[in-house]
């Protein structure tokens, strides 16, 4: 069972038909994920960490979220964070390059 993935999901603010399209299946196979027994394919395990920024360990609960290195941020570090993570791929990319430039 994918343990982690309702809670990052929701995380990224997205729905199961988001990460469903996001992924090629349905919203359907998203909830039996989420909720039952039933496990996705390797390939579509690893597009699920892709897509939540996560490692298939920590997806799958081998990794618990206390073995990420904690950073000690603030409120309104984590809720940037969580900003960031809901933006499509060219604009955190976008926002990843302006950053590096203010160095």
């Amino acid at each position: 069972m994918v343990k982690n993935l309702k809670k990052l999901r929701e995380e990224h603010g997205l729905s199961q038909q988001q990460l469903a399209e996001m992924l090629g299946i349905t919203q359907q196979a998203v909830y039996k994920y989420e909720r039952t027994s039933v496990e996705p394919d390797i390939s579509t395990l690893i597009k699920m960490a892709d897509i939540l920024h996560t490692d298939v360990d920590y997806l799958i609960g081998r990794k618990a979220a206390s073995d990420i290195v904690s950073l000690n941020l603030s409120d309104d570090e984590e809720q940037m964070i969580r900003q960031f993570r809901k933006q499509p791929s060219e604009i955190r990319k976008s926002i990843s390059e302006l950053i590096a430039n203010l160095k």
